[in-house]
């Protein structure tokens, strides 16, 4: 699905950041900063026109997807950081509550400013494996995240182009230009990166990952 831009909000193509998503229920963005906050005006039509359920908190600063990966069905992985408050936590675990397909939030704090979302610095490959960069995470947050899952560290110079920021298809990953040591790890773990340049969206903040939102999981 594609949905329609706005004028005035260019970052709206950072797609991610519209909220987190399970089931028929979207927990919105609240964002933290003023330049994006008309945003939600759009995605939260574009969701109810498409049979959604809407939540929001308008106090808590939370950045969407951005902020909350879904690893496999059950575990959802959320930075703690300069978008997204520790408050949103139980927020999202109290809107998306399903009885009949719970799931656990976890959060983890995130120390460096150049990584403001979970998605820059992590990537659920598979419901045991991920690509991070372990620098963006606090020590307690990198030991709590080795508990869950086999981490395939990344190293600086790719991090900061957006290595993790990737999107996982069976066993495709779509992953930004310049992140060759990255992809040869995929590789080697029997994965199949494709590369795209995704250089102007860099520029912006945001790279292959930013540009979408699952819709289910």
């Amino acid at each position: 699905m594609e949905p329609e831009g706005a004028n005035n909000y260019p970052d709206l193509v950072f797609a991610a950041n519209a909220a987190v998503v399970r089931g028929n229920k979207a927990y919105l963005s609240n964002f933290f900063y003023p330049e994006r906050k008309g945003e939600d005006y759009y995605y939260d039509k574009w969701f109810k026109e498409n049979g959604y359920i809407t939540k929001k908190d308008i106090h808590v600063p939370f950045e969407g997807a951005g902020d909350a990966l879904w690893v496999g069905k059950n575990k959802l992985f959320c930075g703690i950081g300069p978008r997204t408050d520790v408050r949103a936590l139980n927020l999202i675990a109290k809107n998306l509550k399903d009885d009949e397909s719970p799931f656990k939030v976890y959060g983890f704090r995130l120390i460096d400013p150049r990584f403001y979302h979970i998605d820059t610095c992590l990537c659920p490959i598979t419901e045991q494996l991920a690509i991070y960069y372990p620098y963006a995470f606090d020590p307690v947050a990198r030991h709590n995240m080795s508990n869950e899952l086999e981490l395939v560290p990344v190293t600086e110079e790719e991090a900061i182009r957006f290595a993790c920021n990737s999107i996982v298809i069976g066993k495709s990953v779509i992953i930004p230009v310049g992140a060759e040591q990255t992809a040869k790890a995929l590789q080697k773990l029997g994965f199949n990166p494709k590369f795209v340049d995704m250089s102007e969206f860099i520029k912006s903040g945001g790279a292959a990952k930013c540009c979408t939102l699952q819709l289910s999981q």
